[in-house]
Order: structure tokens, then C-alpha cells, then sequence
């Protein structure tokens, strides 16, 4: 009889008594030694036998369709070495006697062709499924557990190494991490799609595919928590690693929302002031109709940007290099004394203190809103104690308001830490208005209008790229008169009384 011996071990069962390969192949020499087998080859397995999708039993199929006849014996050490799979091992014994070839053991032998053996063939097969069962169980259930105490117990996601302090295994980062910091913070941003992070994630040296990026931006462990996963009734929830976070919750919560199509920061609306800063100040004085502004390119491909009336047919346009140096010629002539530069200051106080009206104004909703939310937590922790929902909704409720609670915290961090650039204006760069036109060139658009606002009282008129008779406010007025009069040596009476006037537009 043409016998090839199959010896399997996993790696698990490497260390164990009995199970050792060199240990399979010497029973099973000696059995066929006795029994006068004909050994025509020796396949040696390192694979578990929960399914027979393993890389030397699939060598041994192919060799024995093409070698039809040829083999009568598969010899095993036991049965578990055959199979853990009841259902599996049934269906493969049927197909191996399609093909001549019988299935044995040298400790269980079966004479399979007896129907009544088929009972303890059931019994030889059940038995190792069902301690495969209980140590899969085992093992989930120790993962499971462990996972709800911070560890990790899966292959380190990108970033990250595995580590073990001896007792806990966990997370420690890697030279990947500050790449992958990189990647939340564009994805965040709401300026790049994910395809693009992860395309520059690739020509920096980091190799990742565009499913694993897709998960490593959901994960949490990047915020240092750890998702246990669902275990019979108990649902699945985040917990606090024993690693150390990379990003913060919020990074994570806005590079999601912009991952699921809630937040893109398109740029087709932004304010366009520091290319068109006039925009809104000027008129036009055919048509007394504001100028709006815009950008055309030539035919040599250059951009050009202009002020312009949309009135049909009007022939009012100017380029803005031509208005700019216009209010610039103005502005050059306005030069204040130390003392008309601080009444100016007290009047622009007056004129911006509305800005923080409205910053205060959204302090206190955002903070109802967190108190709002807060309730809402608390809502949920009775609901669940009252049994009106059950723990797997709970989880999944206060997953979104705890996300909730960590963007409304940051907005409101963000509103009691921002300081008004006008009021850093008042504060800092006003006694530069001595050289008002310097400072005005180097400002961004949007104070360039503030201040043109404080200076003009209605808006100008352009007559071939040029500001003509402009009308300053009052305090500018006076400010102006003020200065005239301290240049032509006034009597300080008179001055005195231009500034008592100057203060009471203030007030």
C-alpha cells in the first residue's frame, strides 16, 4: 500500500508534549514499518487545522488528481492532525475516496468502510472542534477584557509599534507618527480630500493604502482610546489606552467630519479684501451705483483686477493699482500730533466696541449651548439607569455628544482667547497714525476698510482711476483743522476748543 504521511502541528501546539512533527513522524514510520506501507513522501504542516485552506494540504490535492491511483493511504498521527473541523474533515474524506485515497491514524485507526466506526469517527472530529470552540472563546473573551482595560491587542496601526511593559501590552509611537499627526491635520483643515493626504502621506515615504487610511482616521486610538468591540450583550464602547494620544479630540472629530462629507472649507465665497479693499467704498458717478470688482486675464494670459460699474454700457473701470495709490496720495497727506492721535484713538474705541458686543454675544450662546449638551449627557446616564434605552444605544448617544461637548468646548476656548485685530489696532498700531499711510499699506483688508470707514464719511467717487473730493467724517475733520492750526501757530485757546468739540463726537 502507497503511503503519504501528513504530520501538522500549529504554532501554538509547537511547544506541547506529543505534538512535536519529528515525534509524528517516528510513530508513523514505525506503524508503516510493522505494517508493510510503501512511504512515497512526507508532507509536514505548520498551519491550524480550523479549515483545510492551508498551503501543503492544498500541494497534496493537486498531487493526488494528477496522480490518480497512484496513493491509497494518508496516514496521520491522530485525528485532530487530519482535522478540528467536523463538517470540513467529512467533506474532504468524501472527496479523497472519489479519488482512491483513504484517510487513517496510527493512534485513533478507524476502518471507515464499517458504518458503525462512523460514530466514533463524529466523536474523534467533534472533540478537537470543540476545544478549538472553548479556547477561541477563551481567547476573545481575555482580548475583550483586556481591551476594556486600556491594552492593545490587535497589530499596531500606522504610527504606532506594539509594546509590552512586561504585564500589559499596548502602544508606543513610532518615526511614522509625526507624518501621520501631519495627515489629520490637512484632512482637518477641510482643504484636502482624503485621497490627497494619503497621496502625500505616499511621496513622503509612507506607504499606506487607501482602506487602511480610511480606518486609521476613524480609529480613536489616535486620541488615545481604545474600541472594545462588541462581546455577547455588552455593546462596543470607547475607553481610555495606555498608549499616549497623537492628535487631539478635536483634529479627530473635524478631519472625520470632513472624511464623511460634513465639512469642506471651499474657498468659491471668501472674502476677497485684501485683493479688493475699496470694494463697497466706491461709487460710481454716472450711475451713483457702488463698484463692484473683478479679475480678467488678457490675451498674453496675464490677470488684471479692476473696479468697475455694472451698469449696461457704463465705461466706468478702473485698474486697481490706479485707486489704490489714489487713497494712498490721501492718506499721506493726513498726519496727526501725539495729542489728535489719542483723541483718535477714543474715538475708533467708540466705533469698534460693537465688534466685541458681538464676540461677547456668541460666548454666552456658545456656552448654552454647552450646557445644553452637558444636560443632554446627564439625560442620557438616567435614561439607561431607567432602562428607557438600552446600553448599546447609550453608547452610541454619548459617543456624538461627547464629540459635541469637545467642539463646543474648543469654539468657546477659541472665542475667550480672541482678541479683536481692531482692538489690537486701537491699542498697538494707532500711535502709528502719524504715519497713517504706512500702516495702512502694510494691513490686511480687511482693517484697511475699517479704517477707510473711520476716515470717510461717504463713499468716493473715481474719475479715471482717481479719488476725487473725498468727505472725511467730522472727527477727521476736526482732526484735520486741529492739525492746520497747530501748524499755523493758533492760539492755544482756539485749539483747546477744536478738541473739547473733537471729544464730544465721541461721545
Amino acid at each position: 500500500m502507497n503511503v503519504i504521511l501528513y504530520k501538522r502541528v500549529s504554532t501554538d501546539e509547537q511547544a506541547e508534549s506529543g505534538f512535536s512533527l519529528p515525534h509524528q513522524e517516528m510513530i508513523m514510520k514505525k506503524y508503516c514499518e510493522i505494517n508493510h506501507h510503501n512511504i512515497i513522501d512526507i508532507i509536514s504542516e505548520d498551519y491550524s487545522a480550523k479549515t483545510f485552506d492551508r498551503p501543503e494540504w492544498n500541494k497534496l490535492m493537486d498531487l493526488l488528481k494528477k496522480n490518480r491511483g497512484k496513493v491509497d493511504l494518508i496516514l496521520c498521527n491522530r485525528w485532530d492532525r487530519f482535522s478540528r473541523n467536523e463538517y470540513d474533515a467529512k467533506t474532504v474524506i468524501r472527496e479523497l475516496h472519489k479519488l482512491g485515497v483513504t484517510v487513517n491514524t496510527v493512534e485513533q485507526p478507524l476502518d471507515l468502510t464499517n458504518p458503525e466506526n462512523k460514530l466514533l469517527l463524529n466523536l474523534y472530529l467533534t472533540l478537537p472542534e470543540i476545544e478549538n470552540d472553548k479556547i477561541s472563546m477563551r481567547t476573545s473573551e481575555g482580548s475583550w477584557r483586556a481591551r476594556n482595560e486600556g491594552c492593545w491587542t490587535a497589530q499596531a496601526p500606522k504610527g504606532y509599534d506594539n509594546f509590552s511593559d512586561g504585564k500589559k501590552s499596548t502602544l508606543r509611537s513610532n518615526t511614522e507618527a509625526p507624518l501621520m499627526i501631519e495627515a489629520f491635520k490637512m484632512l482637518a483643515s477641510g482643504t484636502y480630500s482624503a485621497d490627497e493626504v494619503r497621496k502625500w502621506l505616499n511621496d513622503n515615504k509612507f506607504k499606506i493604502s487607501k482602506n487602511t487610511f480610511l480606518r486609521c482616521i476613524r480609529n480613536p486610538v489616535y486620541i488615545g482610546k481604545i474600541r472594545t468591540g462588541a462581546w455577547k450583550k455588552e455593546p462596543s464602547q470607547d475607553v481610555i489606552g495606555l498608549h499616549p494620544r497623537l492628535i487631539s479630540d478635536e483634529i479627530f472629530y473635524r478631519a472625520n467630519d470632513v472624511l464623511e462629507g460634513r465639512k469642506r472649507n471651499m474657498k468659491f465665497h471668501d472674502d476677497k479684501s485684501d485683493l479688493y479693499p475699496l470694494k463697497g467704498l466706491l461709487k460710481c458717478p454716472e450711475h451713483h451705483r457702488s463698484l463692484t470688482a473683478y479679475a480678467c486675464r488678457s490675451h498674453t494670459g496675464k490677470l488684471h483686477h479692476y473696479y468697475l460699474c455694472c451698469k449696461d454700457r457704463c465705461t466706468q473701470r478702473h485698474r486697481i493699482q490706479d485707486v489704490h495709490e489714489s487713497i494712498e496720495d490721501i492718506l499721506s497727506d493726513i498726519s496727526c500730533s501725539a495729542q489728535i492721535v489719542n483723541l483718535y484713538k477714543k474715538t475708533l474705541e467708540k466705533l469698534f466696541e460693537k465688534d466685541d458686543y458681538q464676540r461677547k454675544d456668541e460666548i454666552q450662546k456658545t456656552r448654552k449651548e454647552l450646557e445644553r449638551l452637558e444636560l443632554r449627557k446627564s439625560n442620557l446616564q438616567n435614561d439607561l439607569m431607567d432602562r428607557v434605552i438600552t446600553s448599546h444605544d447609550y453608547q452610541d448617544m454619548k459617543g456624538r455628544v461627547e464629540r459635541e461637548v469637545v467642539l463646543v468646548k474648543n469654539k468657546l476656548t477659541d472665542l475667550q482667547q480672541e482678541v479683536s485685530p481692531f482692538r489690537i489696532y486701537i491699542q498697538k498700531e494707532v500711535p502709528l497714525l502719524e504715519n497713517l499711510m504706512e500702516y495702512y499699506r502694510k494691513s490686511d483688508g480687511v482693517t484697511k476698510k475699517k479704517i477707510l470707514n473711520t476716515i470717510f464719511a461717504e463713499k468716493l467717487i473715481v474719475i479715471n482711476g482717481k479719488v476725487i473730493e473725498p468727505i472725511f467724517t467730522e472727527p477727521i475733520k476736526l482732526m484735520l483743522r486741529i492739525s492746520k492750526s497747530i501748524s499755523n501757530s493758533k492760539e492755544k485757546k482756539e485749539v483747546s476748543i477744536d478738541l473739547k468739540l473733537l471729544t464730544s463726537y465721541q461721545s
